[in-house]
């Protein structure tokens, strides 16, 4: 009896051995191991993946904040109003403005994985509203470009030459001695700055500058979302690098003692343009004004909770903003600074002089406005690059090339024309573009798209529901800013009006955004499906069959959501598994990546199959997630009956090839078809769902 069973634990053993692929336990237990040693490289690798790819990301939140809209135009800004009231506001703005309005625009660009433009998918007829972010992020590069080629072209003068400049230099005899009676604001004037009649050569070096810039540039965005990333990675660092080896070295804090001190700048608080200029500025820092969060929330910012990344982008723009007129105040001298265009370029240059440094720290810092431009041109492209690779496909590097030239064009008129060109482009045309921008979207989303479906579909993309706290600053932004625009030009209009002054920049940026909302409109409007005008109009004000994710399973469970939510009551509420957007998402990319091996020679034939099971659960939703336990396959291959083999050829083969259930979302299935798969969702004639197969 013993020999018994010693024969037969043998047997076992052996049997189980040899299904692994060896009939030694010492292989078999080595085997064992090494998979296992693979495995766990496998995960450590996928787990230091993942920890750069969250660096990266954050180092372009970052980069967000060093742009030149924070290190340049706040403190100009900030030295014309008083520095520590502006600040002040410009915080409120952020908070109450800024924040809600990144949190909008990341959630539907990531959620709908679209550029400016294609996100309006949601709200058809004001599709002219993505226009005109595109339409703003170009003109800010332009009038940026400027900036970027000046610093450019002193860090090349200064380093080849003396400092300060000889063409900058007009000696007079004092008790002290000689001393240079030009200033700084006098020396960009008489070189770069100049008329073309008087410095035509000057004009020229910086036209080369601008050519150079707008075709090289763009370079880093050759592969849109993966170069803009390196690029940023390594730019970021430097930039702040820079900023601190300028802050310790140059900093006087006697200078910061008698701003923080002073109060004679509290008065302009009583008057619209500080409350208007700083509101604009709250835009323009978090680049809510270009487009550019819609489309990196689909790309950069794929995988990531769109809330603590908006946290994230108002934090550093706050304290970035607060250092950069800290450290400008610091290295400039004491005394009225310059309040025009190119304030921080003339403090740069005065301060240098009037404090005799050598040329190594103008440099520095001229070298800081650069990379800052650098870093400010790619934000401001992305989301025009974006755009045009979604619309011409492989050949939207030939229509990049085409707005470099154009830009190039519009770059140099701006320089011929004179530096005011720029200036009123600044505080004018893109402050009117970007409160009008800002409130149509708000008014888009949260009042015509609902505010119900957005907490829903914000609550699919993070997986928690959105406290009632944001919906209330939704509510209340358009009145802010409507408010506070109309006090601005109510007091505009009366200064000018007084003065004698046109203000034909206005009606011309008016005029034109009516232009682009009523062509794009009807555009809109025409391609609706419907049999009137009246029909079509009210189709346009709802989002169209597109909208929505682009992975046909993170569709499918949006939809879903969104059917369930709609049909709940208050006995039964939906709830929503907190990971499953990002596990459908990355199986999704798994799946269509994975090399497929299967032996197609000795696999089994599923028509021949006499299985009475006729639909598979797909492995993209977990057995264990109950939710989706009666709602059936979504990509099913049927299981062909004996009968229905024996059946004619041209039986066979007839069509539809594609079944389609009859009834509800997991209802039962009315279809009679013998090939290829059935797509389980409702009647496409009565619920409107486009799916791409």
């Amino acid at each position: 009896m013993r020999a018994t069973v010693l024969f037969f634990t043998r047997f076992a053993l052996k049997r189980k051995l040899n299904l692994y692929g060896s009939g030694d336990p010492a292989v078999w237990c080595c085997d064992q191991c090494e998979s296992q040693q693979s495995a766990g490289d496998n995960f450590s690798k996928w787990l230091v993946r993942r920890v750069l790819d969250v660096i990266k990301t954050q180092i372009c939140t970052i980069a967000l904040s060093f742009t030149l809209f924070n290190t340049i135009r706040l403190p100009r800004e900030a030295f014309k109003y008083g520095d520590i009231p502006y600040l002040v506001i410009y915080s409120f703005w952020l908070l109450a403005v800024a924040l809600p309005t990144t949190l909008l625009q990341l959630a539907m660009g990531q959620l709908s994985q679209q550029d400016p433009i294609g996100v309006w998918r949601a709200v058809p007829i004001l599709r002219g509203v993505g226009h005109l972010k595109i339409l703003t992020s170009f003109l800010c590069c332009v009038y940026s470009m400027v900036y970027v080629a000046l610093s450019a072209a002193y860090m090349i003068w200064i380093g080849k030459g003396s400092f300060p400049l000889k063409d900058c230099t007009k000696l007079h005899i004092t008790p002290n001695g000689y001393e240079n009676k030009m200033n700084a604001s006098e020396c960009f004037n008489s070189t770069f700055l100049a008329p073309f009649t008087e410095q035509p050569q000057y004009l020229g070096v910086m036209a080369i500058l601008i050519f150079v810039l707008w075709f090289f540039v763009p370079i880093m965005l050759f592969r849109l979302r993966k170069t803009l990333k390196m690029s940023l990675v390594i730019l970021t660092p430097l930039v702040i690098i820079i900023a601190i080896v300028l802050s310790a070295f140059l900093s006087d804090s006697h200078v910061l003692t008698s701003m923080l001190e002073s109060c004679e700048h509290w008065m302009p608080l009583s008057q619209p343009y500080i409350w208007h200029s700083t509101l604009v500025q709250a835009l323009l820092s978090t680049h809510i004004v270009s487009g550019y969060l819609v489309s990196a929330g689909g790309t950069i910012y794929r995988q990531s909770d769109v809330r603590w990344i908006s946290t994230f982008v108002t934090i550093t723009n706050l304290l970035s903003g607060w250092l950069s007129v800290f450290m400008w105040q610091s290295i400039g001298s004491e005394g009225n600074k310059d309040s025009s265009f190119i304030a921080i370029l003339v403090l740069i240059y005065q301060s240098s002089v009037s404090e005799k440094r050598s040329k190594e720290w103008p440099l520095l810092a001229f070298g800081f406005v650069l990379i800052s431009g650098i870093i400010t041109v790619l934000t401001l492209l992305f989301p025009i690059y974006d755009k045009l690779h979604r619309v011409a496909g492989d050949h939207w590097r030939i229509f990049a090339c085409a707005s470099s030239a154009l830009g190039t064009a519009l770059t140099v008129s701006i320089l011929a024309q004179g530096i005011d060109v720029a200036a009123m482009l600044d505080e004018l045309v893109v402050p009117v573009l970007a409160v009008f921008t800002t409130v149509v979207e708000i008014v888009g989303f949260v009042f015509i798209y609902g505010w119900y479906y957005l907490t829903v579909d914000i609550h699919f993309i993070t997986g928690s529901r959105l406290p009632s706290f944001w919906l209330v600053t939704w509510w209340t932004i358009p009145v802010l800013l409507m408010g506070v625009t109309g006090w601005w030009l109510r007091s505009l209009l009366r200064s000018a009006w007084g003065e004698g002054q046109t203000l034909w920049p206005l009606g011309i940026v008016f005029m034109g955004i009516l232009v682009v909302m009523v062509v794009m409109a009807a555009v809109a409007v025409a391609k609706e499906e419907q049999f009137n005008l009246l029909t079509k109009m009210a189709s346009a004000f709802r989002p169209s069959r597109l909208w929505g994710p682009e992975e046909p399973m993170a569709r499918y469970v949006w939809m879903s959501q969104r059917f369930l939510n709609e049909n709940a009551n208050s006995e039964h509420e939906f709830h929503t598994d907190t990971k499953m957007y990002n596990h459908i998402i990355t199986k999704y990319h798994e799946k269509g990546n994975e090399i497929y091996n299967e032996d197609w020679l000795h696999a089994a034939d599923t028509y021949q199959s006499q299985s009475p099971k006729a639909f598979i659960k797909s492995d993209l939703i977990r057995h264990e997630d109950t939710l989706y336990n009666d709602v059936g396959a979504i990509y099913t291959i049927p299981t062909v009956s004996t009968s229905k083999r024996r059946n004619t050829g041209e039986e066979q083969y007839r069509s539809p090839n594609m079944c389609i259930a009859k009834g509800e979302l997991g209802g039962s299935i009315n279809c009679n078809c013998n090939r290829h798969f059935q797509l389980n969702v409702p009647d496409l004639r009565n619920n409107e769902v486009s799916t791409s197969l």
